[in-house]
């Protein structure tokens, strides 16, 4: 009875479901007016009560939670967005001092008994990265990693069409430890893959690949990720046709 009489005002047949129609619409777009010097005020009031709780449960509840999981935890860990969400309680976690992770996801492989993910000093993990880790990921001091980046040590899945149908993992010899320097900037959407050293100070563009080592003071961007200034502090820029051939 219900859905006939929605799809009659729907179909606005008659004057009178066309009546209803748009009386329904029209309290369906009402909007509440604003009132400044009364709206403001409480904007402000429930920002800082919701800024509050969020802290509250931060350092009562997600840092300390996380802090058990980890083998080693440094000074002023900071989860502004809850907990990461952990895959494997195999992996092994080592986190330096001054670290923000914002919601994140790290997991774990079966290949090895004891992934690590090491972070370092002052180092920041932006909104919706992905750590995936079968061995080793090794992230320094002072890195700044925007949101929704990828940083993996292998494949995550065998190349073999037949293993891979089968679910199995990928071999040993197919993972290769990934290691990001002090004080390297990632832009957002930026993926690192297996085997990678990105050097101290470098930059990575956003939404580049990177699939081989990035030296030292260098900005790399692209798919697959080329420099495009070779010496940051000298900002020596690198010809295009350089650039097209690869580093």
């Amino acid at each position: 009875m219900l859905n006939s009489v929605i799809l009659k005002i729907k179909r606005r047949e008659t004057p009178l479901w066309d009546f209803l129609y748009r009386y329904l619409k029209a309290c369906r777009s009402f909007s509440m007016p604003s009132i400044k010097w009364i709206h403001l005020p409480l904007y402000y009031s429930d920002h800082a009560v919701r800024g509050v709780a969020r802290w509250l449960v931060e350092v009562f509840w997600y840092a300390p939670l996380f802090k058990a999981r980890c083998e080693k935890v440094g000074a002023g860990l900071k989860l502004p967005d809850g907990m990461p969400y952990l895959i494997g309680s195999h992996l092994r976690l080592r986190i330096g001092e001054n670290v923000l992770i914002s919601r994140t996801t790290i997991g774990a492989s079966k290949v090895f008994d004891s992934p690590l993910l090491e972070i370092g000093n002052n180092t920041t993990i932006g909104y919706g990265t992905t750590i995936s880790v079968a061995k080793q990921v090794i992230i320094g001091n002072s890195v700044l990693i925007a949101p929704c980046c990828i940083i993996m040590d292998s494949d995550d899945h065998p190349i073999d069409p037949v293993r891979r149908l089968k679910r199995e993992p990928v071999l040993a010899e197919e993972v290769k430890p990934v290691t990001i320097g002090n004080n390297v900037w990632i832009g957002a959407y930026c993926t690192i893959l297996k085997g990678v050293t990105i050097g101290d100070n470098s930059v990575i563009s956003a939404h580049s690949v990177i699939v081989r080592d990035v030296v030292p003071n260098c900005i790399y961007a692209g798919n697959p990720a080329r420099p495009t200034v070779r010496d940051i502090d000298k900002k020596q820029e690198i010809p295009q046709s350089v650039v097209g051939a690869g580093p």
